[in-house]
């Protein structure tokens, strides 16, 4: 089985099929495929640098994430030629900024994202699709006109989405030989609770559609 896979050809076509995973980004899963026996997949571990941004349709506001990592394998179906990848992506809590009323009025909060369940993707004709969930969490949340130096009552690791987001990332013509790759996609992000006064608050700035999310993703296997 794996004497194909050291032909000269099989390398090209792995080395090719590995960059082209690198450009799921927020994917770090399980593409589906035909089911196989354990010694019909070949995983080739793959790592990734994960940086990137997203945007509350709300409020305009931009926040930075990472960097996180991506550390898995690409799998290999030594029989069907298909491609997925099995991963874990972690991303470390990041701070968001909002300005109200021209500026006038400021909000800062950390936000955790944390995935909820393996994500999955395809990759087909050179477009990639993937889909994730995650719930978002916020805390450290204060408020005030200028500066935002007034608390807001929540108890750690309580005030989060009432459901996960619903995640979908994509790469168009992707170029698989580029050091590096970027997927996007826009989401809705649901109501919070466990918020005590600022569940109502967080509901009218933040939650809604229309949000944008774009990740960049690095090899760390060059």
């Amino acid at each position: 089985m794996l004497s194909s896979l050291r032909s000269k050809n099989s390398k090209r076509r792995i080395g090719r099929l590995t960059a082209v995973a690198a450009a799921v980004g927020i994917a770090m899963t399980t593409v589906i495929v035909a089911p196989a026996s354990a010694d019909d997949v070949v995983p080739i571990p793959v790592s990734y640098k994960v940086t990137g941004s997203t945007t509350v349709a709300k409020t305009g506001s931009a926040m930075t994430l990472g960097p996180g990592a991506l550390n898995g394998n690409l799998l290999i179906n030594n029989d069907t030629g298909a491609v997925g990848l099995s991963a874990d992506l972690t991303l470390p809590p990041a701070t968001a900024n909002i300005s109200l009323v021209s500026g006038i009025f400021k909000i800062k909060a950390t936000v955790t994202i944390t995935p909820t369940a393996p994500i999955t993707g395809s990759i087909a004709n050179g477009d990639l699709n993937t889909h994730a969930t995650a719930t978002m969490a916020i805390s450290d949340i204060w408020v005030g006109p200028l500066v935002p130096i007034i608390p807001l009552p929540t108890v750690p690791g309580a005030c989060k989405t009432v459901t996960p987001i619903d995640l979908n990332l994509t790469a168009k013509n992707v170029d698989i030989f580029a050091p590096s790759f970027r997927v996007t996609g826009t989401y809705t992000i649901p109501s919070f609770n466990n918020c005590f006064i600022a569940d109502i608050a967080l509901g009218a700035l933040v939650s809604g559609s229309g949000n944008t999310i774009a990740l960049d993703l690095a090899s760390n296997n060059s």
